[in-house]
């Protein structure tokens, strides 16, 4: 069984763009892959938006069906991402695997102006417990296979020296041992999709832990430097003009065909990287849908 096509649609952004149907932009994300096999397809929904407003806004104005889809899986434990997980399991009418990193599932908090406000999973639901008992609940630091060529990077190692936390992300607190601490956001994963002519797609949610990590523990799982995709966030809005620099540096390294990135990317890192790399760059919003094929 190997990956004849993939379709990546995006479900949550920040912008609506162009769509007559009425879709909703709002700050978070979500996406739907449908991977198509030789005989069977895999639908996998990444991430659920900030709330439910634009969610069952937007999954109802493209037809989106979720009782079709075959696991969930969370980049992380952020707001903008698990907002409308308690109406999408509702959705699937199933008991569906949904996977993550196991700090997804751990509080998460940030102060702003003396007030601190709770930003994970928290928020969401009342307990782990609670949420057992509507999925199949699979958690993991290291890379989970849905299925073949399918699979979570797993937590992403963060060895170079550029891609670093910044801005409000080193703000963000979490619980360890009924004690509040800094939170390294070891919970960011990204999705790898390895197609039957070898190319890579990698979707990203925020990519927390950078693309060119990110992409360094790909190279890992899959034993190929053929990366031709790259879709989501980013998080490099607020990067340095070196961080950008460096990044646009090492992405040159691989063939990349499409790169469509999004959300936290902002407007810094989307101009620094459609100026790079120019008709490959994909200017996406809701309903946007990247399409790739093996050759």
């Amino acid at each position: 069984m190997s990956i004849q096509k993939l379709e990546i649609q995006i479900l949550v952004e920040n912008t609506a763009g162009f769509f007559w149907g009425g879709t909703l932009g709002e700050y978070g994300f979500s996406a739907l892959s449908v991977v198509q096999f030789s005989d069977s397809e895999l639908k996998i929904l990444f991430d659920t938006g900030p709330s439910p407003v634009a969610f069952l806004n937007n999954i109802k104005k493209l037809e989106v069906d979720l009782s079709t889809i075959d696991a969930l899986v969370l980049s992380h434990g952020h707001l903008d991402h698990i907002g409308g997980l308690k109406e999408a399991i509702a959705l699937t009418k199933k008991r569906i695997p949904l996977i993550c990193h196991p700090q997804t599932i751990s509080p998460k908090f940030i102060t702003e102006k003396g007030k601190t406000l709770d930003v994970g999973f928290q928020k969401i639901f009342d307990s782990v417990e609670d949420l057992k008992k509507q999925v199949h609940l699979i958690t993991t630091t290291t890379s989970h296979e849905l299925a073949k060529s399918v699979m979570t990077t797993g937590e992403v190692p963060r060895k170079n020296d550029f891609e670093v936390l910044s801005g409000k992300l080193r703000d963000v607190t979490t619980v360890q041992n009924k004690k509040i601490i800094p939170d390294k956001l070891l919970d960011d994963l990204s999705m790898v999709f390895h197609l039957d002519d070898d190319s890579i797609v990698i979707l990203a949610g925020c990519c927390h832990a950078g693309i060119v990590n990110t992409i360094a523990k790909t190279e890992e799982l899959t034993d190929s430097s053929n990366i031709v995709g790259i879709v989501g966030g980013l998080h490099i809005r607020d990067a340095s003009y070196n961080r950008l620099s460096r990044t646009i540096q090492e992405l040159k390294k691989y063939p990349i065909k499409q790169i469509a990135p999004c959300h936290c990317t902002g407007f810094r890192g989307k101009h620094a990287l459609a100026t790079a790399f120019r008709k490959k760059f994909l200017d996406v919003s809701v309903s946007s849908t990247i399409k790739f094929e093996a050759t």
